[in-house]
């Protein structure tokens, strides 16, 4: 077995699509290889793993980012007054 580890730099929608592709594993199989069921199930297997490596790698992103200022905050750094 090869074990890879690609960096891929996305935006946050390419992230939204990946993250949809990677949900369906068995409809990505379905119209890659409908008649073929080996390579059905390899797809299949292959796109859990990825799907499986690319959740754990986004919540380690998600773990390291820096926590959002809270609202009242923000309205002073605006010069907003009451």
């Amino acid at each position: 077995m090869n074990r890879l580890r690609p960096t891929i730099d996305l935006s946050y929608g390419d992230q939204e699509v990946l993250q949809r592709v990677l949900a369906e594993p068995r409809r990505i199989a379905d119209a890659l290889a409908p008649d073929d069921a080996r390579q059905h199930s390899r797809i299949i297997g292959v796109l859990e793993e990825v799907a499986t490596a690319f959740a754990e790698v986004f919540f380690q992103v998600v773990e390291q980012l820096p926590d959002p200022e809270p609202e009242q905050t923000q309205e002073q750094g605006r010069g907003m007054s009451r």
